[in-house]
């Protein structure tokens, strides 16, 4: 249940379009969807944008990744733009992020992609793995994450894992509305139960064991950009510690 004085929890979501991740950042920044909701939802990868969408509401910030799943597909050739994505997510985590989350919906647990697509994900965030949540859309039962828990643990090791489950018509917004209550309600109960505190992930993006010589420039051109971007916020953060500090005496 969501409290004013609840201190913001800030969450990394990653994943596959189409697997209920803009659906979880409404769910946990609105309490509850909508016609126009904060984040659009989609179920397709046609036309999918690559850009990085930060929501705030209730006491929850959460950063989705739009589009990282699907550069991280298309192979090698897309190491830079991810990167840029990658670099975008960083600058959004200053001080950290409470949960990074791999959501997958339920019916597409174990397929080939979504395997591949975790093991970018753990590589991409190496050092953050205490942070790490597998979230499971489409899912309103524990009793069926027992049931497989062989199956989950083999593809995803020992993550911890949530469920959740957010039905949706949008000819009838009320119809649901107190299924979805009872799904967030007990989804922050699943995250309450294990805390994490906030870390900041590194800029390790996932390559081969043998980078091409295009993809180690791009890594180093995305972590360039990252350190000016730093070194820009601190020369302007000094500047005005210095304008304060001399018209100080004048006040």
């Amino acid at each position: 249940m969501s409290s004013p004085s609840a201190p913001r929890q800030k969450m990394i979501v990653v994943g596959k379009t189409g697997s209920g991740k803009s659906t979880l950042c409404n769910m946990l920044v609105q309490g509850d969807l909508y016609t126009n909701n904060v984040r659009k939802v989609s179920d397709s990868a046609a036309g999918v944008s690559y850009d990085v969408e930060v929501v705030k509401g209730r006491h929850w910030t959460a950063c989705d990744t739009v589009g990282l799943g699907e550069l991280y597909s298309q192979g090698p050739g897309m190491v830079g733009p991810a990167m840029q994505l990658l670099v975008r997510v960083l600058k959004e985590g200053e001080h950290g992020f409470h949960y990074i989350a791999f959501v997958v919906q339920k019916g597409r647990l174990s397929t080939q992609e979504n395997a591949e697509l975790f093991k970018l994900f753990k590589a991409t965030f190496d050092g953050a793995e205490r942070n790490f949540v597998l979230v499971i859309t489409h899912c309103h039962s524990e009793s069926w994450i027992t049931k497989n828990r062989h199956t989950i643990k083999e593809v995803y090791g020992d993550i911890p894992v949530v469920h959740c489950d957010f039905p949706f018509n949008s000819d009838t917004v009320s119809q649901g509305q107190h299924g979805r209550t009872n799904s967030l309600n007990d989804l922050e109960r699943q995250l309450k139960a294990i805390p994490r505190w906030p870390v900041v992930p590194t800029l390790s993006m996932a390559m081969p064991p043998n980078p091409t010589p295009e993809q180690t420039q791009a890594r180093e051109e995305a972590t360039k950009k990252f350190s000016i971007s730093l070194g820009t916020f601190l020369q302007v953060g000094w500047s005005i510690i210095h304008a304060v500090l001399f018209f100080l005496p004048l006040i």
